[in-house]
């Protein structure tokens, strides 16, 4: 039974690397957000920018729409090694798999909005703009949901771990916090069209969008080790009686 957990549990990861991948690629190849439109366009240019895409970000759509999902699956794992360490009445470990939860919501409603906005190229430029913002200021704005997650990691990451083989060691926590901090900046994305703080700036698209993939990519590392690591002391106490019947 602790070998098909953890068998699930790989799968799960897998599951998300996948389904990020092909993410990460459609909002880069055929929304062209990566880097996004600039915030200072004026409505004509944005709707001349759908105009020019409309099928390929309609096509980005469909493909997010199957897609978007990626941090609930890799959210159960978290939540599921979260569980392991912290036992009785769990609180942590519940709000990191919610915060996976919702923060799928809000991945995958900027490519509805821009699906949307490229759907009907002829309709009112400023209907498209107006969809095309919507997108941008979800995307970028979003934040919060993500921090739950990253505060049940850091509290496991820093506290003395109750059971061998965590997959949340000290450094890591120190680098969620970081990526939590950073994070923080995006609602201010509302307040200006201009600088790093603009949804195509430094410090609120690019920051988050390098900080995110690091910050998944170690995560992905550090519980596939661990799994590996449980794994093997799952099969030494069950053969360990069987060695020491044949004795």
């Amino acid at each position: 039974m602790k070998t098909l957990s953890k068998r699930a549990q790989r799968i799960m990861i897998w599951w998300a690397v996948t389904l990020l991948l092909i993410y990460g690629l459609n909002l880069a190849l055929l929304f062209n957000m990566v880097p996004p439109p600039r915030a200072t366009l004026s409505i004509e240019q944005i709707s001349d920018w759908y105009a020019h895409r409309h099928t390929r970000i309609r096509l980005g759509a469909v493909i997010a729409s199957w897609t978007s999902a990626f941090m609930l699956p890799l959210s159960v794992v978290i939540a599921v090694q979260l569980g392991r360490l912290e036992g009785g009445r769990r609180v942590w470990s519940p709000a990191a798999g919610a915060s996976g939860v919702m923060s799928s919501i809000f991945l995958v409603l900027p490519p509805i909005f821009w699906g949307v906005a490229a759907y009907t190229p002829s309709r009112d430029p400023q209907a498209t703009a107006l969809m095309h913002e919507l997108g941008m200021l979800t995307l970028a704005t979003t934040v919060q949901y993500f921090i739950f997650m990253f505060v049940a990691v850091v509290v496991f990451c820093l506290r003395t771990p109750t059971m061998p083989h965590s997959p949340f060691p000290r450094w890591f926590g120190y680098f969620t916090a970081w990526v939590g901090v950073m994070f923080e900046a995006g609602p201010i994305a509302f307040l200006t069209r201009t600088g790093p703080f603009a949804w195509d700036g430094l410090l609120v698209f690019w920051a988050p969008l390098t900080l995110i993939v690091m910050w998944i990519s170690v995560m992905v590392f550090l519980l596939f080790n661990a799994i590996k690591h449980q794994e093997d002391d799952d099969e030494a106490t069950t053969t360990a009686p069987i060695l020491a019947a044949t004795a």
